[in-house]
């Protein structure tokens, strides 16, 4: 199909983080790159690193280069990218047909049950036009059976691990969706045979997406301002969900009784779960994770949504800066129409 998997280790760059209207204003942002950064110092083509879960209308950018050295000038910043893994599938052609390729690419990851990050990446094969006929896009690939092996390894040690994930190393990317669910349910078993439900908690919660800290850091501020103002945090909480309310990068806000946040999470597929004819097609319509949402109704232990519950956990250990502890309330692997979470606010606040 044209799709290639690549590996980058930690790259230096040299980038501007804006946000555009529309992506023909990417040609000014990458003039001034060029204008400003000694050709010397860089050492391959534009990138493009969007981002998903943003609070800006239109697209959140990062557009740079790798370089040689660090370069830091008004607004042009160096950081380290992470080692990230990848499929990549180049598009030739106009750019209005862009959309038939990512199809494509996210066609595949969809039937091989890939998990994304919460960024995607292209990267300009002509400098001088980011928009010419030689874009390479790629799908960011979420490690989460990495996070899953580190969680083992940090609350049950190496011994245990290699018993939860015996025969892991027989499921590749390109494996049959099937297969990769059958690896997960039974590391799932393996798993409740030989932990207590905190230990579940604390592994499988640590494999979640990696929520963008800009955007915890906001409510975090809210929050810590508010604290100033009043000593009852239940109080700042609620200025916290009034604040998160104006914000669309929130998407459902969640409601607070007493001391607990019952977060509920949007349907993945708003029409699909609206035009459903069965039980079971609005579940899958629901369900956001590709490993499980087709086969609902095989199995997986329910404890496997505390990766679900690892999103919130970053948001609110974020904002309190102490451990928190969720439950799951409604789940679609239980026959739910829903997923909830019960997020228990710190007694010690």
């Amino acid at each position: 199909m044209g799709i290639e998997y690549k590996k980058y280790n930690e790259t230096l760059i040299a980038s501007i983080r804006t946000s555009i209207k529309e992506r023909k204003e990417m040609h000014a942002i990458l003039e001034k790159l060029i204008q400003k950064i000694p050709k010397e110092y860089i050492l391959g083509p534009t990138f493009c690193i969007f981002v998903y879960v943003t609070s800006v209308e239109g697209f959140d950018i990062e557009i740079g280069f790798p370089v040689s050295k660090e370069f830091n000038i008004a607004e042009i910043k160096s950081r380290n990218l992470k080692p990230i893994e990848v499929l990549s599938l180049i598009h030739k052609g106009l750019s209005d047909t862009r959309k038939d390729s990512y199809k494509k690419l996210y066609s595949f990851t969809e039937k091989h049950g890939i998990i994304s990050d919460e960024f995607g990446r292209e990267i300009f094969q002509d400098n001088n036009n980011p928009e010419g006929n030689e874009i390479e896009l790629q799908f960011i690939i979420h490690d989460w059976n990495g996070l899953f092996e580190k969680g083992i390894d940090q609350i049950l040690g190496k011994e245990k691990k290699q018993i939860v994930i015996k025969d892991s190393e027989q499921i590749t990317l390109d494996s049959p969706l099937e297969n990769k669910f059958q690896r997960v349910k039974c590391a799932m078993e393996r798993l409740d045979e030989i932990t207590d439900e905190e230990q579940k908690y604390q592994i499988i919660s640590g494999c979640s997406h990696i929520f963008p800290k800009t955007l915890i850091n906001s409510i975090k501020e809210v929050y810590n301002e508010s604290r100033i103002k009043t000593e009852d945090p239940l109080k700042a909480i609620d200025e916290v969900l009034e604040f998160m309310e104006k914000d669309h990068a929130w998407i459902k806000v969640p409601i607070r009784e007493n001391n607990i946040l019952y977060a509920t999470k949007n349907p993945r597929d708003p029409k699909g779960v609206k035009e459903a004819t069965t039980e079971a097609e609005k579940r899958t319509a629901y369900c956001f994770c590709p490993v499980i949402r087709e086969m609902l109704d095989k199995g997986m232990p329910v404890h496997y949504c505390y990766c679900g519950a690892g999103w919130y956990r970053q948001q609110w250990e974020g904002v309190f800066e102490k451990p928190v502890n969720i439950e799951i309330v409604k789940s679609v692997l239980r026959g739910d129409e829903i997923c909830q979470f019960a997020i228990h606010i710190p007694k010690d606040l």
